[in-house]
């Protein structure tokens, strides 16, 4: 049984704690106390979200896995994941936490994902929303790397509902709109 430690973070669904004795990985599950439309969402439109962000992980194209946060196990009630780690033995951090990031190298490999997520067609809005489901992995003082840790998949099933995001073409415009304010809000 996984013993919860701190808590680590959290989105507008789940909260991700450390797993006692396991300093790799981290644990997600739903968090308490939900507001009325995240039920309605959780209840009708993601019921199997830890599935489901499983599932979209193990079906990612293998050049764009590197940039992705392993998933270990999923249920209904929680989902495992690795916890990345910088060159220095410290946790990585979120995009957010580090204001204006003036890596170039961090923004090269940004623009390499932004590239094979649109090359494959895999729409990810929430990825870049607020600076929070990407990593910055730090493999040494001067190279660091995007690692996306958040990736549900939500598109037309977001509440209240888009349905304009059945079309791939508003899938694309909404994903760089995304990207674009991203940028504009992180790169240093």
């Amino acid at each position: 049984m996984l013993k919860f430690a701190e808590k680590i973070g959290e989105g507008n669904f789940r909260e991700c704690f450390a797993i006692e004795g396991e300093p790799d990985l981290c644990i997600k599950r739903l968090k308490p106390g939900l507001g009325f439309r995240q039920k309605l969402q959780v209840t009708f439109l993601r019921r199997r979200m830890n599935q489901e962000e499983l599932k979209t992980y193990r079906n990612l194209p293998v050049e764009l896995k590197e940039y992705f946060n392993p998933i270990i196990d999923a249920s209904q009630d929680y989902l495992v994941t690795g916890r990345p780690m910088d060159f220095d033995g410290t946790y990585s951090r979120p995009v957010c936490a580090y204001g204006k990031v003036s890596n170039e190298i961090f923004w090269k490999e940004v623009e390499q994902v932004v590239f094979l997520l649109d090359k494959h067609k895999i729409w990810f809005f929430d990825t870049f929303q607020i600076g929070t489901n990407i990593l910055v992995q730090r493999l040494s003082e001067t190279e660091w790397k995007p690692v996306i840790i958040d990736y549900k998949h939500l598109g037309w099933r977001a509440f209240p509902m888009q349905l304009n995001l059945l079309l791939n073409s508003e899938k694309r415009r909404k994903f760089y709109r995304c990207y674009r304010r991203f940028e504009k809000k992180f790169r240093g």
